[in-house]
């Protein structure tokens, strides 16, 4: 079997990477997804008859979306199929894209929010198995660059709004997501037709083998609380930097958001050279210690330079595709239930997410450091199981190699 695969891997990568690129651009569309409505606040508030905390109150019903999600797709996508599971995705966030703009109530707004993070939650458990089948020899630098696609989104989406007209209701924000609506659209459309590798959690099923793969083990359960762990450590950061940049001292504490998305995409880059040397298992130890080490650094170092100078490398360390390879590698430790880890994976992050930042709210304008310091401490968490994470892999290479 290992030398079958290896004799017809490269002519079947050819054949799938317009599949894959179809897949990043969906991504690429996710990431607006993910920023466009905090970033068209204004224009959405009077589009929808509320405040500004309306919407953002609606914003977070995209959490809940995802949720709901992940226990039906991964599932889908492992037993039906990717092409499914990627379709329903691209198409929720379609739907989602067409009703926000045309909703006239907070209601509903919400209702558009969580069709939103139903299409988020779709997508994930689909489209991070199918790279890595499209791509078996490099699956985690292949999942790395989902993350550079939301990037690319985030970095462009500023640039949009400045285009069209601005971020209010005269603006031209409804332009911004029928145009984006049109691309995913052209992105379905292309996902009907384009060939998908085999599902090789759909081949296993009718076996018995595949049982085995899939018992609760501590890896598996490592894994699981590294996607809320590395989670916890950018979006904490994210809810914090601002405040942090007022109490140093900095002038325009805005450019500490600059800073950090410059090292989430240098992050994308630099990793994808080290993992042609060394294992994904070793970033998920290293970039999380340097995180750590950074977030107390901060909390003991009281000057405004200190603040975008960590923001540039909690941007590379924590945000720049951590939680992508922690998906990844639960796809290669259990390859016959693909999309079941990635949703597993994803519903710890966003419970992780949600109940660190709940936890953190009442400190993050008045004692911004204590949230430097639980920041830190659920940090240094996720390295102390990346440890054993690195062990089960580096086995598991070693199996794979004597084979």
């Amino acid at each position: 079997m290992s030398t079958a695969t290896t004799v017809s891997s490269p002519p079947t990568t050819r054949k799938y990477w317009a599949t894959a690129a179809l897949l990043y651009l969906s991504y690429f569309v996710l990431g607006f997804s993910l920023f466009a409505q905090a970033q068209f606040k204004p224009a959405l508030a009077g589009q929808w008859s509320t405040d500004v905390a309306g919407v953002a109150a609606a914003i977070a019903w995209m959490m809940v979306g995802r949720l709901i999600a992940y226990p039906i797709a991964g599932p889908i996508a492992d037993r039906v199929s990717r092409r499914l599971g990627a379709i329903i995705g691209a198409s929720l966030l379609a739907a989602s894209f067409v009703g926000i703009v045309f909703v006239s109530n907070p209601m509903l707004g919400t209702v558009m929010c969580v069709v939103a993070g139903l299409g988020n939650g779709f997508l994930d458990p689909a489209v991070y198995p199918a790279l890595s089948e499209v791509f078996p020899k490099h699956s985690h630098i292949a999942n790395l660059f989902l993350k550079f696609s939301i990037l690319v989104a985030q970095f462009l989406l500023p640039l949009i709004i400045s285009a069209t007209g601005g971020a209010d209701l005269e603006g031209g924000f409804r332009t911004v997501y029928l145009g984006f609506a049109a691309i995913i659209a052209a992105v379905i459309v292309g996902l009907l037709f384009a060939p998908f590798p085999p599902n090789e959690s759909k081949q296993d099923a009718a076996s018995a083998a595949p049982r085995a793969a899939i018992t609760v083990s501590a890896p598996m359960i490592m894994l699981i609380v590294l996607g809320a762990t590395t989670i916890t450590t950018f979006t904490l950061w994210g809810n914090t930097n601002q405040e942090l940049g007022k109490a140093y001292g900095m002038e325009n504490p805005a450019l500490t958001q600059s800073w950090y998305s410059a090292g989430a995409m240098v992050a994308i880059l630099i990793s994808t050279a080290l993992l042609t040397r060394i294992r994904a298992t070793q970033i998920i130890i290293f970039y999380p210690l340097v995180s750590a080490i950074t977030l107390i650094a901060v909390y003991f170092v009281h000057t405004p330079w200190i603040v975008p100078a960590a923001g540039f490398i909690i941007g590379w360390t924590a945000a720049g595709g951590v939680l992508q390879l922690v998906t990844s590698t639960a796809n290669s430790l259990f390859p016959h239930a693909r999309g079941l880890m990635t949703s597993l994976v994803m519903i710890a992050s966003a419970i992780g997410g949600f109940a660190f930042q709940s936890l953190a709210a009442p400190w993050v304008v008045a004692a911004p450091g204590n949230v430097l310091l639980l920041n830190a401490g659920v940090t240094l968490v996720g390295v102390a199981l990346a440890v054993f994470v690195d062990r089960a892999e580096k086995s598991r290479l070693e199996v794979a190699r004597a084979a």
